[in-house]
């Protein structure tokens, strides 16, 4: 859990994964029906006809029941299935949504195929490329007539979650169908999809109640009044549902009913506000303080009610509220998590804090904590930055932030950073740790200089909540992973952090030896590079991506020391990685196509060699951010593999990008710069030629010759050569005596520089 021990040391949060969390079980239900709901069949009758229309829009504000009435005509069609999504602020993260979608989706039976996890990691373009096509297919294939639900769709306001449910609309099979509850108009085109015939409306005035329907409704209840009071009511409330069932309530047991319609419809004050305090007034002071205690929180349950009010019979209390039918709306079917109607909720959450400003500060703290130790860091951010902790939420948010990004939640992240604000950031250091990450991360040079330089004042203070040793430390990982300073301070800063982070405990440990290794292989030490990335790459407390990365790495640095067969293996190992928990839209991934390309080229395998440079290609330019060096080095690897397969003008293409890149930084690029020469070297002399396979002047290898011409760059001996192959030492003896006579040399040293400065190797 996190939070400060009594040791005064603070605990990482468990993170409780998103399958498994209860409140995210709660979001995807609808309310049950209940036998006492009116039915409205005109607007049944509406509903039908609407779904014509790919798209159903029911705005109205609240308390209009478009809930309810959405409810109501799903339970009457048996033969469509629902996939409901009760949205919150929390959804404002494509990833979150998305997610939760596509778990609703799979609980009717609509199950996508292909990584759609993967695609979950990605930005913003990533999941108009690879998740919504998925799910669309599944909607596609299923037999049923299919409606997506997403209630409280007014809660959405990220522009590109709105992209996305846009492009979903266009592109929705004939049997699927999305229905929207705001009670505002979204923040999509609108008048667009009204214009071109994919969008149906309900609105408020469809959704008043009539004469009728409110005689309904007052027999539901055993109210009578006469037919001039139930036209006063309708007048009085205009329709309003809400406002009618507040009504209904209020004069449930009055001996003159009719005299109470008289009362508010000659009253002035606003009718919600009015009802809803006769309601509550109507109840014992038991109630009432539940009522307003639970009124701060979007969902509740018993052991959270009984936490923050101290007592022990909250279950009952629910159990009372819901057979009352108190505005109280179970989220789940085992009926362990409620909210009230927002309506209800915020009435009841005014008089709270008209009554007592500083409880609801101190309802929300405690709020935060029975959160954070259940593992709900999202809540827990909330109910804090709600009682004014800031402090707490930055510490939260810092705990927190490493395996939010790594689990593809970036945005949460950044709008925790959002919320918090400014100056509460720059003036806690572990929180501008984090948003330094984040900047890092997103491409921001000029904000990560600026909290980097914000940072330097306090590098001594550590542990930091994440679990970093120091603000040192982390200033060093960020220049080491990220290399945005070039490769002196990316070496500087990652052995700074190698040194500080040694506990092996730590995920902070692969990061540093990542960083550090990395460094070494673009400063050419590939001795260092390849001892410090394949213990990152081992640390089982390494995150997915770091130990992607380090395999990566450590697969270039293998395959430069000579080592064909272990740099396949390790670039085979990143790629495994990468499919387990879906990292293929990252761009970090890219790393990995980068190494399994060069391995499969190494081995002759072309076509797939070409095939896999070329998605990583996609990947890096359609995601630029993360620093400079994936994508240098994998135009390299793309010259390389292009300049093989022949492609000389793509390999210049590339091999110009290269230089390019590099003329960032003039100092410490000494190693990167001569494998480019070496590049450049084969291309001009390969383009003299018009051929890839023969070095000038000499005569062309065969597959054979090529194959051990590769192995003769590392250490193994002749004999360890035949073995790798399964032919006789003599026989690798006789082809390595061809090999030296074709290039023209006397030596293995000498072949193999012949061969690199050729490009053959």
């Amino acid at each position: 859990m996190t939070g400060t021990g009594a040791d005064g040391s603070f605990h990482r949060p468990a993170v409780t994964s998103s399958f498994a969390d209860p409140i995210l079980e709660a979001k995807l239900h609808p309310p049950p029906v209940r036998a006492d709901w009116v039915e409205r069949r005109r607007l049944l009758t509406l509903l039908d006809q609407a779904v014509e229309r790919p798209m159903v829009l029911v705005a109205a504000p609240a308390g209009f029941g478009k809930t309810t009435l959405v409810t109501q005509w799903l339970a009457g069609n048996p033969t469509r299935v629902a996939a409901w999504v009760s949205l919150d602020r929390r959804d404002n993260d494509p990833m979150r949504l998305w997610t939760d979608v596509t778990m609703a989706l799979e609980r009717v039976g609509c199950r996508p195929r292909g990584d759609v996890a993967g695609s979950m990691a990605a930005h913003d373009g990533e999941v108009i490329a690879g998740v919504l096509p998925r799910l669309l297919e599944a909607m596609a294939d299923l037999q049923d007539d299919l409606v997506i639900v997403l209630d409280d769709f007014h809660v959405l306001q990220d522009v590109a979650c709105h992209t996305q449910v846009e492009f979903l609309v266009e592109h929705l099979p004939p049997r699927a169908h999305l229905v929207v509850l705001t009670r505002a108009d979204p923040g999509l085109r609108v008048a667009w999809l009204r214009a071109v015939g994919r969008l149906a409306e309900i609105r408020a005035a469809d959704l008043a109640f009539t004469t009728e329907e409110t005689s309904s409704l007052l027999a539901v209840e055993h109210v009578q009044v006469s037919s001039n009071s139930v036209r006063d009511l309708v007048l009085r409330t205009e329709g309003w549902p809400a406002g009618l069932y507040l009504a209904t309530l209020s004069m449930s047991g009055r001996s003159d009913p009719d005299e109470f319609v008289r009362e508010i419809s000659d009253g002035n004050r606003f009718i919600g506000d009015y009802l809803t305090e006769e309601v509550l007034a109507g109840h014992t002071d038991e109630v009432r303080e539940f009522i307003r205690t639970m009124s701060i929180l979007d969902r509740f349950s018993a052991p959270l009610a009984d936490f923050l009010t101290g007592a022990t019979n909250s279950a009952a209390l629910l159990h009372e509220l819901e057979r009352s039918n108190l505005f109280l709306i179970p989220l789940d079917e085992r009926r362990s998590w409620f909210r009230f109607h927002h309506l209800f909720a915020s009435a009841a959450r005014s008089e709270l804090e008209l009554a007592d400003p500083e409880r609801v500060s101190r309802l929300h703290a405690a709020a935060a904590r029975w959160f954070r130790e259940h593992g709900h860091v999202d809540e827990a951010v909330m109910h804090s930055l709600a009682s004014g902790s800031t402090g707490d939420a930055a510490e939260l948010v810092q705990a927190s932030w490493l395996s939010y990004v790594g689990s593809g939640r970036a945005a949460t992240v950044v709008g925790w950073l959002d919320s918090l604000g400014p100056s509460s950031v720059d003036g806690d250091p572990a929180a501008r740790v984090t948003a330094a990450w984040m900047a890092a991360l997103s491409g921001d040079r000029s904000a990560l200089a600026e909290h980097l330089a914000g940072l330097e004042e306090f590098k001594e203070l550590g542990p930091l909540p994440d679990g970093t040793r120091s603000v040192e430390s982390a200033i060093g990982m960020i220049q080491g992973v990220f290399g945005y300073g070039g490769p002196i301070e990316m070496t500087n800063g990652a052995q700074r952090a190698l040194e500080l982070e040694t506990d092996g405990r730590s995920p902070y440990y692969s990061v540093a030896h990542l960083a550090r290794g990395h460094a070494g292989y673009v400063d050419g030490d590939l001795d260092l590079a390849i001892n410090l990335l394949a213990k990152a790459s081992h640390n089982e407390a390494a995150p997915p991506i770091i130990r992607t990365l380090a395999l990566s790495c450590l697969s270039l640095a293998e395959a430069e020391s000579g080592h064909q067969r272990l740099s396949r293996g390790l670039a085979e190992d990143a790629m495994q990685v990468v499919d387990a928990v879906g990292l293929h839209a990252t761009p970090q991934a890219s790393m990995a196509f980068t190494a399994l390309g060069l391995a499969q080229a190494a081995a002759g395998e072309m076509t797939a060699a070409v095939t896999t440079i070329e998605q990583g290609l996609v990947l890096r330019r359609r995601n630029p951010a993360q620093g400079p060096w994936g994508a240098l080095h994998h135009v390299l690897a793309g010259a390389r593999v292009a300049l093989e397969v022949g492609e000389h003008e793509a390999a210049q293409q590339l091999a110009d990008e290269a230089a390019a890149r590099m003329d960032a930084y003039p100092r410490g690029m000494e190693c990167m710069r001569e494998r480019l020469r070496v590049i450049e070297e084969a291309i001009t002399a390969t383009t003299s030629r018009g051929t890839t396979g023969e070095p000038i002047g000499h005569e062309v290898l065969t597959d054979r010759e090529l194959e051990i011409l590769r192995l003769l760059q590392g250490s193994m001996s002749l004999s360890e050569i035949a073995g790798e192959l399964f032919i006789s030492p003599n026989t690798v003896k006789t082809h390595a005596k061809a090999v030296y006579r074709k290039l023209g040399v006397g030596s293995r040293t000498e072949a193999v520089q012949v061969a690199r400065r050729s490009q053959l190797v």
